[in-house]
Formats: structure tokens, sequence, C-alpha cells
């Protein structure tokens, strides 16, 4: 959602006379992302596996170490070595990370923007460099224009639902074999669909919301009902 309302904080009845508008109007705003128009097809794909694509070169796969520790800010070194540290959560949630990490740690990994992050519930296409990957994670880090990013992540989400939370060998997973710019309309559309799948989480937060809101809001007085007398 554009307006994030769900992210105040506080249940108190006085609330609801400022909070109760803005909730209800941003639940009913039609500019929302919707999901992609898709149709039915009758032909299959031929495959590759992401491992063959690594042996051509066309991308890499890194891991998080084990021993990754994420610590809070007030936590951080004084020798300016820390770095952000996305986590699996924030994966998830696709916020911003708020935690912090050594880069100079055996094995860490930073992210370039566009990598591909995959954690056991969640991939996303990384927009911002200079991260560290936090434990649990994994990224695949594309090389070639011959791959898009965008349909590489929807591929990859797409196996960790048919796993149904259980571990992917990223290697194994296939991959259709289409031309860039098919593979570019169908990212699209894998991009479409997690948008929508975002706005459905704030949603879900905001209705929350606006639930305590107004049953609080109506039982102290702060609120009443449409046609009431004021």
């Amino acid at each position: 959602m554009k307006r994030d309302v769900a992210a105040r904080r506080g249940d108190h009845p006085d609330d609801a006379r400022e909070d109760y508008p803005a909730l209800r109007a941003a639940l009913l705003d039609p500019s929302e992302p919707g999901p992609p128009i898709l149709h039915t097809a009758s032909e299959r794909h031929e495959m590759i596996s992401l491992e063959d694509l690594v042996d051509a070169g066309t991308c890499t796969i890194h891991e998080a170490p084990v021993t990754m520790v994420a610590g809070t800010p007030d936590a951080r070194s004084p020798d300016g070595r820390d770095t952000l540290v996305l986590s699996a959560k924030d994966l998830r949630l696709g916020r911003a990370p708020s935690r912090y990490g050594d880069r100079e740690e055996a094995g860490a990994v930073v992210t370039v923007a566009g990598d591909v992050i995959v954690s056991a519930d969640a991939v996303r296409v990384c927009v911002d460099a200079d991260l560290l990957l936090g434990p649990g994670l994994r990224l695949v880090r594309v090389h070639s224009a011959a791959l898009d990013r965008q349909f590489l992540a929807g591929v990859l989400r797409a196996a960790l639902s048919e796993a149904d939370g259980k571990p992917v060998d990223l290697y194994q997973v296939s991959v259709p074999r289409i031309p860039p710019p098919e593979q570019r309309r169908y990212g699209r559309a894998f991009e479409q669909l997690i948008e929508f799948e975002d706005d459905w989480h704030r949603r879900r937060a905001s209705t929350q919301r606006l639930l305590r809101v107004a049953v609080s809001g109506l039982a102290a007085g702060r609120l009443r009902p449409d046609g009431a007398d004021t």
C-alpha cells in the first residue's frame, strides 16, 4: 500500500477519530496492484538445470556462513567494519535490514544490486548493494544477459512452493529455456504477483488495525455509526 497506516502504533480509543478514516480510505483504494492477466497454454518448455547454467558461467550460487551473527545498532563495532545484514525475516517481509554484521568474517557474502536472494520460504530480487547475506539465505548472481533476474526469481519461487517447506537444492531447479525477451515478459508477470502478495500482507495488517480502532472507538464513544445523532 502507498499509505501504510498500519505501521502506526497504539490502540487507544483517542486514536480512533484520526486513524479510522485514513485506514478505511487506504483499504478502499482502487489503485492498488492486482494480479497479472494470464492465459492458458498447452505447450511445455524445454528445461535446463540451474547447475548447468552455473557450469556455463551464466550465474553463480552463494550461501551465507552459518556462523554469521547479526547484532543490533548499539552493538556495532567501533572499527567501522559493520555492514547491514539482510535476514530471512527481512526478506520475507520485504523490509529494510536493521541489524549489523562483520563483513570480514570468513565466507561473508556481500550483495550486489540484482542478486536473487532465496530463503526457505521467500525469493526476491535485491535492489540494494553492499548488504551482508544473513544466516539461512542463499543468492544467485546472474552474470549474463541471457538470464532475466525477475524470471529466475519467479522460477525459484515456484520451486519453493512445490517443495512445501522441504529443503530445495538450487542446483537441481529446472529453468525453462526460453529467449531473454520472453523471459522478461514472464519476469514482469512474476513481479506483479509478488507486488500483489506484498499488498495483500499490508492490507491484512491494515484490516486488523482498522478493526481494533473501530471496535474500541465505537465502544468508547470516540466513533459513531453513520446516521447516528452527533
